[in-house]
């Protein structure tokens, strides 16, 4: 069963049948998988030892959930086919962008159908957000609300202040009903308060974007740089042994070492130099996590992925993660056996 059969098999009409997960990862790369029937690839940017959590509701084609992190995170993100993705933040601290757009308080966050998500979160920060079926929701625009939804997404942009009153309703519907539904998940009520929950958090959704779409806000346009923080990692996951310096980056790219720099900084909050390094380093924690029997070496491993001196990637290691390489190593052996 794929990612979007397994959303869809709990959308059948009359059955209310409820995924629920809550966890607490305390690895980036746990916190990427956590979030179910998304894809995600997440790179932590600040250093220090990470701590993360998700609460996801899930019933007929409609998701709900909250992720808190309390380390900067760069993410590309799928959601499930032929959905649309609408929510908010509930705390952000420092710049955080959506979509390659800022994102503040009382932003509405948008992510069209079909669309991978670009989401560069704050040094701490918390979103709430609603996963609806392209189908149901656009039914329901059509049929209760008189509403051309598909018009409506082409004219929102992924992020678009909203006042404080309709962001204040979305964000009880969103918070709220995962508190409510995730008490009450197991008793007979569900299959009763569930259609009541589904209409208002659908109807406030389409509220949110219909003042969206009438809003006046302009934003800059940073497609250019998210493609050139794109194109990096790419070159970074290709080369994993030799790793391009900039000079060989700003030739391959066709920019100056400016524009790179730039591109990073306004994106990302870093130079390229540390998010390759960062990238590569994510890679090694990858492989100690995925088959620790298999690791006979971490240098080996290390140099697989540029890394020739081993004091300087093992500070580099610990400064980003909060552990030492063979602490990862011994824990994840420990956990396997």
């Amino acid at each position: 069963m794929n990612i979007q059969e397994q959303f869809l098999g709990s959308g059948s009409r009359g059955s209310y049948e409820l995924h629920l997960v809550d966890r607490r990862p305390k690895d980036v790369l746990e916190q990427a998988e956590a979030l179910p029937f998304w894809k995600q690839d997440y790179t932590q940017l600040d250093k220090g030892a990470f701590s993360g959590a998700v609460t996801s509701v899930s019933c007929q084609g409609i998701q709900i959930f909250r992720e808190k992190m309390n380390r900067a995170v760069d993410q590309l993100a799928s959601a499930p086919a032929d959905t649309y993705v609408i929510g908010l933040p509930t705390m952000i601290e420092g710049e955080a962008t959506w979509g390659m757009l800022p994102v503040k308080q009382d932003s509405l966050i948008t992510l069209n159908k079909n669309t991978e998500l670009l989401f560069r979160t704050s040094h701490c920060s918390e979103i709430a957000a609603a996963v609806i079926s392209a189908q149901r929701l656009e039914e329901y625009a059509a049929l209760v609300e008189w509403v051309d939804l598909r018009e409506i997404m082409r004219k929102v942009k992924a992020v678009e202040q909203i006042s404080s009153t309709i962001a204040n309703r979305l964000m009880t519907s969103l918070v709220g009903g995962t508190r409510y539904i995730s008490d009450v998940h197991e008793s007979a009520s569900v299959k009763h308060m569930w259609p009541n929950f589904e209409e208002d958090l659908m109807s406030t959704c389409l509220q949110a974007l219909v003042q969206a779409k009438d809003s006046i806000n302009h934003h800059y346009d940073h497609r250019i740089h998210r493609y050139i923080v794109n194109r990096v990692r790419d070159f970074t996951l290709l080369n994993s042994c030799c790793p391009l310096t900039i000079s060989e980056l700003c030739i391959e790219l066709r920019v100056s070492r400016r524009t790179l720099n730039h591109a990073f900084l306004r994106v990302l909050g870093i130079t390229p130099v540390a998010y390759m390094r960062n990238v590569r380093l994510h890679r090694v924690r990858a492989e100690l996590q995925s088959a620790p029997d298999s690791v006979t070496s971490i240098a080996n491993v290390a140099t697989k992925w540029g890394f020739w001196h081993m004091s300087l990637f093992s500070r580099y290691y610990r400064e980003l993660f909060g552990e030492c390489p063979n602490k990862t190593l011994e824990r994840t052996r420990l956990h396997k056996a």
